[in-house]
């Protein structure tokens, strides 16, 4: 804490929480556990490791209840490291390799869980059974949670809402404060930065230069353009290149498939972004992921939404030849019908045109070539349940640059690789690249063949289309902007007052949408939104106009329809978006507000009073639908 001199940097995320066991309508805690006592009697509750006691319970039939803190809200991870801020800095590389001892020890012995057993049974302790250090270890590993932290992982969330609780508990003073307190942090922070061995000093000095192979197509992540390395990684391999004593030089490819033929070849010593694959394995070494990507599958805009891929596993799905995901749909699917294309351009041209059904790759590359290159003709109809974690990779047979891209990687920050993010996936939306050569045929064929003429007059009525759509169209989930949305509001208010038609408005709002963005970030925040645009698109009538009204608004315009139709058509949304299982965040909820034209009443006043609708959904708890009562 803020007077202590220790400094922890390494959680084994194990979770090996202690908790309660008591006999039924036991009234007491302790603090110590004692088989013998338990049994007869002499205590009604002990406090005990998930992974220890249990077993003798079970092994000698004793019944028991289980309180476990984790399920009030109280969690908290084992087996830590600590060492002080002395050591740290003055011992940087013993540190880092204890560190590296200890997750690789806990990594080999999870792998080898027999022969760790024999090890502590014949040479350490026999107070244990073998049956018992069986349990211990299968136990242990369900308790580490390896779906979703890395070995050695440490979790500044979990460690800060500790404190709190302690804080609450009364067994932490208010006024304590939590220091940096993970290793590499406080390298940072103290100004030590990256720092190699000699060893890898010498690797690098006799390298003199690092070759660098990128995807040349795969915006807003990376691109070559110009013969220039572009996107997030830039940034990534920017950063590195100030903290390496030698230079980072870019080999140009043409494809993704070039890239790694490159690979084969030793040509490339880096790769910016690579998914682990047991075939790339062979020549390359991975670092820890540091971008999680989900997977959608990108159709024309008639498709219906797609709840499961197996569902069009038999139509023509595209994939760029050679990235992973294909590797693993194939794994999954055999019999999935897997198209390779060139790249994320040709492979939705391809699905413009019809020749293919879909194509799939991340979220945020479909979603910034869509807004880019096909707005109006695409859209995402569905979310896998694959997701891609990308790492930097080298070349393998040189294992000292692995360890020093894995340095590297530790030093860079989630703050500037989401200020990367913020810049690209900003910038996507104004990269408007002008083909002069398309440009020169064009004017030749216009001057030497007259009849191309309807062909141009055709192609510039799908350009006017297409940003007459861009002009109306909110550019993050698709839907009608608020200027087109108040246009739909002035023509359908103008056809009441004139027919006397019915017509009503429906208000939504995503509940704690700012503690989504606060807990996730704003990428998953913009994910949540298209996910919910989606549903929302899917479920109302033909007849009815939707449009993102601001931030987590969505106003939808119900023609011909009154207060109660509108009213049963909200509580169908809701009910679908509480049962859809959102991208990492999982359940979302919404409130809406639900309120009627009348000609006596103007544009203003009837939205105003959906407002007033939905905040009294609000204040009624969320998740339901209130009606303006007029």
């Amino acid at each position: 804490m803020g007077t202590t001199n220790e400094l922890k940097y390494s959680s084994l995320a194990l979770m090996l929480d202690h908790f309660s066991v008591n006999r039924k309508n036991a009234k007491f805690l302790e603090h110590s556990f004692n088989i013998n006592d338990f049994m007869e009697h002499k205590v009604d509750a002990v406090s005990v490791f998930r992974t220890n006691q249990l077993f003798e319970l079970d092994q000698r039939n004793i019944e028991y209840n289980i309180i476990d803190p984790a399920e009030y809200g109280f969690s908290m991870s084992a087996v830590n490291l600590f060492t002080s801020y002395s050591e740290a800095l003055s011992h940087t590389d013993r540190s880092r390799n204890f560190i590296k001892a200890s997750k690789k020890g806990w990594a080999y012995a999870l792998a080898h869980t027999e022969e760790t057993i024999a090890v502590i049974y014949n040479h350490y302790s026999k107070q244990k059974s073998l049956d018992a250090l069986a349990y211990e270890a299968e136990i242990s590993k369900k308790m580490m949670l390896l779906d979703f932290f890395d070995i050695g992982a440490t979790n500044k969330e979990l460690t800060m809402r500790a404190i709190k609780q302690l804080k609450h508990s009364g067994l932490l003073a208010d006024g304590e404060k939590l220091n940096t307190f993970i290793f590499e942090d406080a390298l940072r922070e103290l100004g030590h930065g990256v720092m190699f061995t000699n060893e890898q000093m010498d690797y690098l000095k006799n390298k003199k230069e690092l070759h660098l192979c990128v995807d040349p197509d795969w915006m807003p992540f990376e691109a070559i353009r110009d013969g220039k390395h572009i996107g997030i990684t830039a940034d990534v391999i920017s950063k590195f290149n100030k903290q390496l004593p030698i230079p980072i030089t870019l080999i140009p490819t043409k494809n993704w498939t070039e890239t790694l033929l490159k690979g084969q070849s030793r040509e490339c010593d880096i790769f910016a972004l690579a998914a682990e694959t047991p075939e790339r394995a062979t020549y390359m070494d991975f670092t820890r992921p540091y971008i999680d990507l989900p997977v959608v599958l990108a159709t024309k805009l008639d498709t219906f939404y797609i709840n499961n891929i197996v569902e069009v596993k038999d139509k023509k799905l595209g994939v760029v030849k050679g990235y992973v995901i294909a590797e693993q749909l194939r794994n999954k699917m055999p019999d999935i019908n897997i198209v390779d294309v060139a790249s994320i351009t040709d492979g939705l041209a391809r699905v413009e045109s019809g020749e293919l059904y879909g194509y799939i790759d991340n979220l945020m590359v479909i979603a910034n070539s869509i807004q880019r290159d096909f707005t109006g003709g695409l859209k995402i109809s569905s979310r896998l349940d694959e997701n891609v974690k990308l790492a930097i990779a080298s070349r393998n047979d040189e294992p000292q640059l692995n360890e020093i891209l894995e340095e590297l990687v530790s030093n860079f920050s989630e703050a500037e690789l989401q200020a990367s993010y913020n810049k690209w996936v900003a910038a996507i939306a104004h990269e408007q690249p002008f083909d002069y050569s398309f440009a020169w045929k064009l004017l030749a064929a216009i001057f030497l063949i007259l009849s191309a003429y309807i062909f141009h007059y055709i192609k510039l009525k799908k350009l006017n289309n297409s940003l007459l759509t861009l002009s109306i169209t909110d550019k993050l989930t698709g839907l009608y902007n608020r200027v087109k949305t108040d246009e739909v509001l002035i023509e359908k208010k103008a056809e009441l007052d004139r027919y006397g038609t019915e017509l009503s408005v429906i208000l939504l709002d995503i509940d704690f949408f700012k503690s989504i963005n606060d807990n996730y970030g704003h990428l998953r925040g913009d994910s949540v939104l298209i996910e919910f645009s989606q549903i929302i698109k899917q479920n109302i009538r033909k007849t009815d106009y939707v449009g993102r009204w601001g931030g987590e608004e969505f106003l939808i315009v119900c023609p011909n329809i009154g207060v109660k139709e509108a009213m049963a058509l909200a509580n169908k949304l809701l009910d679908k978006i509480r049962n859809h299982t959102f991208l990492e965040v999982k359940n979302v909820t919404a409130s809406a507000g639900v309120n009627c034209f009348s000609k006596g009443e103007s544009i203003n006043a009837t939205i105003h009073n959906a407002d007033q609708a939905l905040y009294q959904a609000k204040e009624n708890g969320r998740d339901r639908v209130t009606a303006f009562k007029k």
